[in-house]
């Protein structure tokens, strides 16, 4: 499975980054370049996209967890 491009440059950051707290404005940027604006979903749909993918039960994420009024870590296994 290929991932689209947005969801590429996520993970790839979270990778980048494991165990790091990433802000919804930070990943945005490195998505795609620009700047959060209030009441861009952007980020979230990405998020639930990925976890669909990569979480045995997206609704009870392990891999992309959601800090609450944080953003999100990656605390998935880069071994595996």
């Amino acid at each position: 499975y290929k991932l689209p491009r947005s969801e590429f440059r996520a993970m790839l950051h979270f990778c980048e980054n494991p165990g790091k707290i990433q802000s919804r404005a930070e990943l945005l940027k490195k998505m795609t370049g620009r700047e959060l604006k209030p009441h861009d979903r952007t980020v979230d749909v990405t998020i639930r996209r990925i976890r669909k993918h990569f979480e045995s039960t997206p609704d009870t994420p392990e891999i992309l967890a959601t800090i609450h009024g944080e953003g999100y870590r990656f605390c998935g296994d880069l071994e595996d």
